[in-house]
C-alpha cells in the first residue's frame, strides 16, 4: 500500500510539473510535505531531515547565490562582459564559443550551479545589448556547465556522491570522466554553433556599443571589487581542496556568504532577490520524494534485477547507464544517484560486479541531468534566472525541446565510451 501511495504521489507531482499548470516548486515541495504527513517514512522526526534532504547541495546553492549577489553589485560582471566582447571584436560565433568553453572549464573546477550563477549576468548583458532573448544563450550555458561538471569529482553534485560512496578521488575522476566530457563538449559546441547559434551569426554589429565601452567604467567600487574577488578566489581554492581541509563544500559556500555579507555591509534582506527560493524548495521536495521511493523497498528490488545480469557485464552496464540517465533526467541527478548508491553497493557486494560500475553511474547521471528541467540544479537555477531577468515563462516541455538533442548526443557518446572502456 505504501509503495502504491508513494508512486502515485510521484507520478501526480511530475504530471503537474510537466503540465506547467501550477508552480513547479510549489508542487514538488507540497508533494514532499504530503509524504512526511502520511508517515510513509516510519518513525521520522524533523530533526532527522538531513537524512532526507541533501543539505550539502542546498548549502552550496544558497551560499554561492549570496556570494555572487555581492559580487554583482561591484560591477564585475559588466566589466567582464565588455572586456570579452572587445577581446573577440564583437564576432558573435567566437564570443559564444569562448563563453561556452569557459563555462565548461569553470564547472569542472567549481560546480555547475556556481558557474551558472557567475556567468548569468554576463550572458544577460550580452543578450540585452543584442536586443534578443537570453534564453538560447543561457540554456546553452547550462548544458555546457553540465558537461564540464562531469569531468571532475567536484564539478557536479552526482560525482561528489559517487566519489563518497566509491572512495574514488579527484585524480581518478580526471582519468576516467574527463576524456568523455571533453569529447562530448567538442561535439556539443559544433551542434550549438551550427544549430542553436546560427540565427545570431550576423548580429555582430549590435554589440558595437558594448565593444566601444571602457570596461573600467563598469566598476562601481574598486575597493569592494578587490575584496570580493579575493574572497571569491579563496572560496574557489577551498572548493578545490575541500577534501584536504575536511570541510564540506556547503560549509565553504555558506562561510563565504557570511564573509561576503560582512565585507559588503549588506543584509540578507538586501540580497534576498539574488536567492532563487523557488529552486531551493523545488529540490527539497524532490529529495524527500526520492528518499520515500527508496524507503518503500524499490532499491532492493532493482539491486536483485541488476544482479541477475551480473554474468553479462556489457548488458548490465548498458541497462544501468540508461536507467541512471533516465532517472537523473526525471527525478534529478542528485536524488537519482542517492537512490542508486545502495543498489550499486548491493550489486557489488552480493554479485561481485567490478567497481567500474560506479563510472557508469557517474557519466550517465551527469549527462542525463541535462535532459529535463528537474534533472540538475543548474537547470533549475538557469531557468529561474531567465524568468526573473526577462519575465519569460519557460515550461518543462520548452526546456525539454531545447535540451533533448544535446542530451541524446552526449548519452550516445557516453554509451560508446562505456562499451569501449569498461565492457570488454
Amino acid at each position: 500500500m505504501q509503495l502504491i501511495f508513494v508512486l502515485s504521489v510521484f507520478v501526480i507531482a511530475y504530471v503537474l510539473i510537466i503540465s506547467g499548470k501550477l508552480n513547479r516548486s510549489t508542487v514538488a515541495f507540497a508533494s514532499g510535505m504530503l509524504i512526511l504527513m502520511s508517515r510513509v517514512i516510519p518513525d521520522f522526526e524533523m530533526k532527522e531531515i538531513g537524512k532526507l534532504v541533501d543539505f550539502n547541495t542546498i548549502g552550496i546553492l544558497i551560499g554561492m547565490m549570496i556570494v555572487v549577489g555581492t559580487l554583482r553589485t561591484t560591477g564585475f560582471f559588466e566589466f567582464v562582459a565588455v572586456y570579452v566582447v572587445r577581446l573577440t571584436k564583437g564576432r558573435i560565433r567566437v564570443l559564444l564559443m569562448v563563453f561556452m568553453i569557459t563555462i565548461a572549464v569553470f564547472s569542472a573546477l567549481l560546480d555547475n550551479v556556481t558557474t551558472i550563477l557567475l556567468f548569468a549576468p554576463i550572458i544577460f548583458l550580452v543578450a540585452d545589448s543584442m536586443g534578443v532573448s537570453p534564453k538560447a544563450f543561457m540554456l546553452a550555458g547550462v548544458l555546457s556547465a553540465n558537461i564540464g561538471g562531469t569531468a571532475t569529482l567536484i564539478g557536479d553534485p552526482p560525482n561528489i556522491l559517487v566519489g563518497s560512496a566509491s572512495g574514488f578521488g579527484f585524480t581518478e575522476f580526471l582519468k576516467i570522466d574527463a576524456p568523455i566530457a571533453l569529447i562530448a563538449l567538442v561535439v556539443t559546441l559544433v551542434y550549438l554553433d551550427r544549430v542553436t547559434f546560427r540565427p545570431y551569426w550576423n548580429m555582430g554589429e549590435r554589440l558595437q556599443r558594448l565593444a566601444s565601452m571602457d570596461p573600467n567604467r563598469a566598476i562601481v567600487s574598486r575597493s569592494s571589487l578587490r575584496k570580493s574577488l579575493i574572497l571569491f578566489v579563496v572560496i574557489i581554492f577551498a572548493f578545490l581542496f575541500h577534501s584536504l581541509l575536511h570541510v564540506e563544500p556547503s560549509v565553504i559556500a555558506l562561510a563565504g556568504a557570511a564573509v561576503a555579507l560582512l565585507l559588503s555591509g549588506k543584509s540578507f534582506a538586501q540580497l534576498n532577490e539574488d536567492i532563487e527560493w523557488d529552486t531551493i524548495f523545488f529540490f527539497i521536495g524532490l529529495f524527500i520524494l526520492a528518499f520515500a521511493i527508496q524507503e518503500v523497498g524499490i532499491t532492493v528490488y532493482l539491486a536483485d534485477v541488476l544482479g541477475a545480469l551480473s554474468g553479462n557485464t556489457l548488458m548490465l552496464f548498458l541497462i544501468l547507464f540508461w536507467l541512471s540517465a533516465l532517472l537523473s533526467g526525471f527525478i534529478g541527478a542528485v536524488p537519482a544517484v542517492t537512490f542508486l548508491i545502495p543498489i550499486i553497493n548491493g550489486v557489488i557486494s552480493r554479485y561481485g560486479v567490478t567497481e567500474s560500475i560506479w563510472w557508469v553511474v557517474s557519466i550517465a547521471s551527469c549527462f542525463g541531468g541535462s535532459f529535463s528541467l528537474a534533472g540538475a540544479a543548474a537547470n533549475m537555477v538557469g531557468v529561474g534566472l531567465i524568468e526573473k531577468h526577462s519575465r519569460e515563462k519557460l515550461t518543462y516541455s520548452g526546456f525539454l525541446k531545447f535540451s533533448l538533442p544535446v542530451t541524446m548526443i552526449t548519452l550516445l557518446l557516453g554509451t560508446g565510451y562505456v562499451i569501449v572502456r569498461f565492457a570488454f
